[in-house]
C-alpha cells in the first residue's frame, strides 16, 4: 500500500459522507509523507508536526503550497500542527474518535465552495472539508512526486 492509496481510500469516504474516516486515512497519508521528509532519528510526532506546520497555508485555504505562505495558526495557545496531531491524528488513531478538545463543522456547498465554521473555544471548531486540503498537500508534496506525479486530481 502506498500513501497514494490511502488519499485515494480517503478521497472514497469523504465522497460517501464517512468525514472521519477521510481523515484517518489523510493523516495516516500525513504521516507517511512526514517520515519521508523528516527520516529517524526525528521523533514521529516532531516530524508530523512539523510537516503540518509546513503546509498549514494549503491545509487552511485550500490553495497550492506555491501560492500561499505557512501562517503559524494558534487556537487559544495552542498551535494548530499540535491540535492536529494530539487531538485528531492521534486520538482518532488510537481512541477511535476526534478529541473532546475539537469538533468539526459540517461544510456546505455556497455559490460553488464549500465553506464552514472556523471556532476557536471549547470545542475549537474546524472545518470538516480541511481533509481535502491536507489531501491536496500530501499529493503535492515533492516526496510523493513519484506517486503523484506533477498533475494529481483533486476530489
Amino acid at each position: 500500500m502506498s500513501v497514494k492509496a490511502r488519499i485515494e481510500d480517503a478521497g472514497l469516504l469523504w465522497k460517501h459522507g464517512r468525514k472521519e474516516g477521510a481523515w484517518v486515512l489523510a493523516l495516516v497519508a500525513a504521516a507517511a509523507t512526514s517520515r519521508k521528509r523528516y527520516p529517524r532519528p526525528c521523533s514521529d510526532s516532531k516530524g508530523f508536526k512539523q510537516f503540518i506546520r509546513d503546509v498549514s497555508g494549503t491545509l487552511v485555504t485550500g490553495k497550492p503550497a506555491s501560492d500561499v505562505a505557512n501562517p503559524q495558526i494558534v487556537f487559544n495557545q495552542t498551535p494548530l500542527e499540535e491540535i492536529v496531531y494530539e487531538h485528531l491524528r492521534c486520538n482518532l488513531v488510537h481512541e477511535g474518535q476526534v478529541a473532546a478538545p475539537v469538533a468539526f463543522s459540517e461544510s456546505q456547498v455556497v455559490n460553488g465552495k464549500l465553506q464552514a465554521t472556523l471556532a476557536v473555544g471549547s470545542p475549537n471548531v474546524i472545518p470538516d472539508f480541511w481533509v481535502l486540503n491536507l489531501m491536496r498537500a500530501i499529493r503535492e508534496a515533492p516526496e510523493n512526486a513519484s506517486e503523484f506525479g506533477a498533475a494529481s486530481s483533486a476530489f
